[in-house]
C-alpha cells in the first residue's frame, strides 16, 4: 500500500471534520482533541504536518490531557512526521488500533450493490436521542457514551445524514455519511446483532453512497481497524482499496 501524501493529508483533515471534538487546542498545525474520553479519534492529537515549532511540545500535549484526566494519545498517520512513531515508542507509548483508510469510486461502489426491496433506508439531518441509543445498543457500548456522541454528531458542520435501515418496520442497521469537498465519509456503520451476516451492511453502504452521490460527492472513504477482517473483506468487495493508514500511540497511565 503506497500512500499519496496529498490525498492522505486531505482525507485525514476531512475525517477530523467529520468527527469534531468537544475541546480542541491548536499546536502549530496539530490539534489536541478531547471529548469526555469517548473514542480515540476525538481524544487524541491530530498529528498531521510538521512538528510544532516549540521545543516543549511534548510537555504541552501531556499537560493538556493530564488536566482532563485523560491518557495522552496521538493519532499517527502516513501524514505525520516520520520520526514521531519512534519517539513515542521510546517514551513508552503503546501502539494500538492499526487502521486502514480506504477509498472507492462512487460508481464502482453503487454498481456492486444488489439492492433488496425488503429494506428501506431513511435519512435524517441530525441524530436524535433514539438514533444514538440504538447506536450504543447495537455496538454494546456503555450508556455513558451518549453525552459524547450527542456533541460529536450535532457539531459536524459539513453536510451530513444519519441513516436508519429497516425491514418490516424494524431497525436493522445504522450509518452516517458526511460530505465535504466532493468526498463522502462513511462511518458508524453497524448492523443490529440479531440481523448480522444477512448482507444488511452492504445494503446500508449502498444507501449511504447513493445519498452522498445525490449530495455532490464523487468519492467515498472510510476508516476501518485492520484486524476487523470481515469488514475489510466486505469493503473490498464494494470497490474500496486501502490508500493509507494510521494507528494510535497511547501513554500508559503508569508513566
Amino acid at each position: 500500500m503506497e500512500s499519496d501524501v496529498r490525498l492522505t493529508v486531505l482525507l485525514e483533515e476531512l475525517a477530523a471534520n467529520a468527527w469534531p471534538a468537544h475541546e480542541q487546542q491548536t499546536l502549530g498545525k496539530w490539534r489536541l482533541r478531547a471529548t469526555f474520553g469517548t473514542t480515540k479519534r476525538a481524544n487524541s492529537v491530530f498529528a498531521v504536518g510538521p512538528f510544532p515549532a516549540c521545543d516543549d511540545w511534548m510537555t504541552v500535549v501531556e499537560d493538556f490531557y493530564q488536566r482532563r484526566s485523560l491518557p495522552a494519545c496521538f493519532c499517527v498517520s502516513d501524514a505525520s512526521p516520520a520520526e514521531l512513531d519512534g519517539m513515542l515508542a521510546a517514551r513508552g507509548y503503546e501502539k494500538v488500533d492499526e487502521c486502514y483508510v480506504m477509498t472507492a469510486k462512487m460508481s464502482d461502489c453503487i454498481e456492486r450493490v444488489d439492492f433488496d426491496s425488503r429494506f428501506t433506508c431513511r435519512f435524517a439531518g441530525e441524530a436524535d436521542d433514539e438514533w444514538i441509543r440504538d447506536f450504543i445498543r447495537f455496538e454494546h457500548f456503555a450508556p455513558e457514551r451518549h453525552r459524547a456522541y450527542t456533541h460529536i454528531f450535532s457539531a459536524i458542520r459539513p453536510e451530513k445524514a444519519f441513516a436508519r435501515i429497516c425491514e418490516n418496520g424494524e431497525t436493522v442497521g445504522l450509518g452516517t455519511v458526511v460530505v465535504e469537498r466532493g468526498w463522502a465519509c462513511l462511518c458508524n456503520i453497524v448492523v443490529a446483532p440479531a440481523h448480522r451476516r444477512r448482507g444488511i451492511g452492504v445494503q446500508l453502504v449502498g444507501s449511504l453512497a447513493g445519498w452522498a452521490r445525490d449530495h455532490g460527492a464523487s468519492g467515498l472513504y472510510l476508516q476501518v481497524v485492520k484486524e476487523n477482517a470481515a469488514a475489510v473483506s466486505i469493503y473490498k468487495k464494494l470497490g474500496f482499496v486501502p490508500v493509507s493508514g494510521h494507528h494510535y500511540r497511547i501513554r500508559p497511565t503508569t508513566c
